[in-house]
């Protein structure tokens, strides 16, 4: 759901050769569907070229994608005022979908103006949002209200696998899961040093047997929700 496997695109995978190993990776702990999802900055780069650029690394990638994996482009659209010039947010969805992978700058509050403004994008562009590793919004990881007040506008919660990790961000999880408010888990892959794709499976493991084996299928079935519409 969350990845930055496409090389030479932003400041994740450095090559072709990383890209493959880190798809190998993933591949061994049983992942067959993978979202490349770059960072699209709005305020440093138009989304002609953002696109020009990630259909290009896409196409240097594309033949030594492993065998057995499925892929669908999307990206993680960085959130200024400057969104708000562009005609469409489609092209920078998930694939055919209308689900798309947002990062707010981290001091967002998600009350008064800045809420606002999360309305005005679902409302003006009609895109499902899908919030990027909540844990790092104070604002939302402390309060499940605010949470499930934005899910009552469609709006879903994706968490980073290797924050499972530590153990006061896990018990806040905890909480929130419960409250069925964390909808994926992302590798938020950039290479094999930082955020490591092997403690993908290890953060499902974790939670089933921390929680529920029930909140792993319920993970699982919003994500193929998402990789079905990219794809169909």
């Amino acid at each position: 759901m969350h990845s930055h496997i496409l090389p030479e695109m932003d400041d994740g995978s450095e090559s072709v050769e990383m890209s493959v190993k880190i798809l190998n990776t993933l591949k061994e702990q049983g992942v067959t569907k993978i979202c490349f999802t770059p960072h699209y900055y709005t305020h440093n780069e138009s989304m002609e070229d953002f696109l020009k650029r990630r259909q290009h690394c896409f196409e240097i990638l594309k033949p030594h994608i492993p065998e057995g994996i499925e892929v669908c482009l999307g990206a993680e659209v960085y959130v200024t005022d400057i969104i708000m010039n562009n005609k469409s947010l489609h092209p920078v969805c998930y694939g055919h979908s209308n689900y798309i992978l947002l990062e707010f700058p981290y001091q967002t509050t998600f009350e008064g103006q800045s809420y606002d403004f999360l309305m005005k994008i679902i409302n003006m562009y009609n895109v499902r949002p899908i919030m990027a590793h909540i844990e790092r919004y104070d604002a939302m990881i402390r309060d499940p209200g605010l949470l499930e007040d934005l899910e009552n506008y469609g709006i879903k919660f994706q968490t980073n696998a290797n924050s499972y990790f530590d153990r006061a961000t896990f018990r806040r999880f905890k909480k929130l899961i419960k409250r069925g408010l964390v909808h994926y888990v992302g590798s938020d892959v950039h290479n094999l040093e930082r955020y490591q794709p092997e403690h993908y499976k290890e953060a499902f493991d974790l939670i089933s047997k921390k929680t529920d084996p029930e909140v792993v299928s319920g993970i699982c079935h919003y994500s193929k929700k998402v990789f079905d519409a990219a794809t169909k």
